[in-house]
């Protein structure tokens, strides 16, 4: 079975990695400069993939119609 590149695909979307310590140990957050949440644990880079992925929400603007 093949694995799936979850940092890639993230790192592709714009995500970054840093670090921020917890005492004496660095901890690795995962943030994009676009999106407000911080992202941290062992499938912090698949969640921010998966958040990259998902179809946005389309708003039809006052006044329009759909078609």
């Amino acid at each position: 079975m093949m694995s799936v590149p979850w940092k890639l695909i993230a790192m592709a979307f714009g995500w970054r990695a840093s670090f921020r310590l917890e005492g004496t140990h660095p901890r690795l957050v995962i943030h994009h400069r676009r999106h407000p949440d911080r992202l941290a644990g062992a499938d912090a880079w698949k969640c921010a993939a998966l958040i990259s992925i998902r179809a946005p929400d389309f708003i039809n603007p006052k006044g329009r119609q759909s078609s």
